[in-house]
């Protein structure tokens, strides 16, 4: 495209600066080259770490946490995924191993395999649909709030930083649950929320302009039956791998499943 033209700095600025250093690119100028980057992306790995710290004020059982850590890889051509999940809550420990596959879908949980069967396969379907563009989609949500992004030089990566405040808060975390799952549910409790608070750091890698990492803290609050509940939802995300994973190889004893 072409390049903007910035008027120079004034003589006066410059005398305190070092001549070599290049001035750091704008949160815009980074999302806009990551988006293009992330087109032509082939497969990724993530690692997602979620906390959720619910509190309900009012009641004798105030406090849940729920902690959720996804181990996944990822290619888009085929659009195929494996993932590991384990997810710690009151009610216990879940861990949670899938492949989505073009042959089908088969689930490891409590030492045993199963195929899930083809009605169901479109909802997981969907779930994969908003993992793998994650980065894609993401980048493009941040594009919303790149005036309100610090752009950080560290080495060999970029780092964005904001904090979302005022109008773009709802805007955003209604599109970021919507990545996270989408479920009517969610969309309606999002509602109600009254965001106080998202956060973001968002890594780039500096050859390839490829997603390293994200991380977001978010925390919103939401009157139920006349009590007020506090969500601070905390994800850490990490990809790597990008262009690595070749193939989703589905474990022999789970198409023996069938």
């Amino acid at each position: 495209g072409q390049e903007a033209t910035t008027p120079e700095t004034p003589p006066a600025e410059d005398a305190k600066e070092e001549p070599k250093e290049e001035a750091a690119p704008t949160a815009d100028e980074l999302l806009e080259k990551s988006v293009e980057a992330s087109q032509s992306m082939k497969s990724f790995a993530m690692q997602a770490d979620i906390k959720q710290n619910i509190v309900v004020e009012g009641t004798e059982n105030a406090e849940q946490n729920i902690d959720m850590v996804l181990d996944s890889e990822v290619t888009l051509e085929p659009m195929e995924m494996m993932q590991n999940m384990t997810m710690e809550s009151p009610e216990g420990k879940v861990e949670m191993k899938q492949y989505i596959t073009e042959e089908g879908i088969y689930m490891l949980m409590d030492g045993q395999w199963m195929k899930i069967p083809q009605e169901s396969e479109q909802e997981i379907r969907s779930s994969l649909d908003t993992t793998a563009a994650g980065p894609k989609q993401q980048i493009e949500q941040f594009k919303s709030i790149a005036k309100d992004m610090k752009v950080a030089d560290e080495g060999d990566k970029y780092v964005l930083t904001a904090e979302v405040s005022g109008d773009n808060l709802k805007e955003l975390a209604t599109s970021m649950m919507n990545q996270a799952g989408g479920d009517p549910q969610t969309a309606a409790m999002m509602e109600q929320m009254d965001i106080k608070s998202i956060n973001i750091v968002y890594g780039i890698q500096k050859d390839t302009y490829l997603p390293t990492a994200t991380d977001l803290d978010m925390v919103m609050e939401m009157e139920a039956e006349g009590q007020k509940v506090t969500l601070d939802m905390k994800m850490k995300s990490t990809y790597s791998k990008h262009n690595e994973v070749s193939k989703i190889e589905v474990p022999k004893e789970a198409l023996s499943a069938e």
